[in-house]
């Protein structure tokens, strides 16, 4: 798994600088069955990070949308069918080509979206699963990526959807003055004529991209992935100590709360990277 996990990794980031620690936790999310959230100003190439882990999965179909407050549920999850409608009264959503039909999306501002879709979201990402109608779809999503140039607000609601967010990266601009130089003078495809691949054929042009199969028989055996009693003592040790956090200095510390279901996804992870290097099981 090591030598495979390596080399698809290097395809994913060639043409791309200083996005190494993006590129492979977002592998390891996809992995794990959890979303990544990049933090950043615009113009980091966040959403190249998301459009290279379309390239990680063989014919993958992907969807991307850059939030609004003026967005709706219609441009995320599909518009509502007026032939259902019409011939059965069912109020269902055509999806092909959205959100719920994706194994990797990118929601680019999504502190800009208004409480429908995020409130969709939530189960969108927690448990795979949307509410078309009356019946529920069981997603094919493998990887939800969302970007923001700020966190989200206090007060409106919004630290469900967070939470969700395992990992969170703050993604900057490039700082090696070579690889700077190396990216002003890069041109890219289309400049040069050549015809932009869809995510699923460049799926099937990376040789060490993952198949569905392959996608589903890691999912089981990550879960049997062992996990030492050290490293249960020293989730332990920091669980306690986030109890008591000096905050900038205050006189008083704060207990930093961490909800139940994301230590259990953080251990998921923990498994999903023990799995990625040969290891059966999970150690300091």
């Amino acid at each position: 798994m090591l030598e495979r996990f390596k080399q698809l990794l290097g395809e994913m980031n060639r043409g791309i600088y200083e996005k190494e620690t993006e590129i492979s936790l977002s592998l390891l999310a996809a992995l794990a069955g959890e979303s990544i959230i990049l933090l950043g100003p615009p113009g980091v190439a966040k959403s190249m990070v998301a459009r290279q882990l379309k390239t990680a999965f063989r014919e993958a179909q992907s969807f991307e949308y850059l939030m609004s407050r003026f967005s709706t549920p219609d441009e995320i999850f599909g518009p509502v069918s007026i032939q259902k409608l019409k011939t059965s009264d069912t109020y269902e959503r055509a999806v092909e080509g959205y959100l719920p039909t994706a194994d990797v999306v990118f929601l680019d501002e999504i502190w800009k979206a208004g409480p429908a879709i995020q409130n969709t979201l939530l189960t969108v990402i927690n448990e795979k699963i949307f509410r078309n109608g009356n019946r529920e779809m069981h997603l094919p999503l493998k990887l939800l990526v969302a970007a923001s140039n700020e966190l989200p607000a206090k007060g409106e609601g919004l630290e469900a959807l967070w939470d969700r967010f395992v990992i969170r990266i703050e993604s900057r601009p490039i700082k090696l003055e070579k690889n700077f130089r190396a990216m002003l003078l890069e041109v890219k495809s289309e400049e040069r004529g050549v015809k932009k691949q869809s995510s699923a054929a460049e799926g099937k042009a990376n040789s060490n991209a993952i198949t569905a199969e392959e996608y589903a028989e890691w999912t089981e055996r990550i879960g049997k992935i062992g996990v030492k009693i050290e490293v249960l003592d020293a989730i332990s040790a920091i669980r306690k100590s986030l109890r008591t956090v000096n905050v900038d200095e205050a006189a008083e510390r704060r207990n930093i709360y961490v909800s139940d279901r994301r230590w259990k996804n953080i251990v998921r992870l923990l498994r999903t990277s023990a799995f990625m290097q040969d290891r059966e099981e999970v150690d300091i």
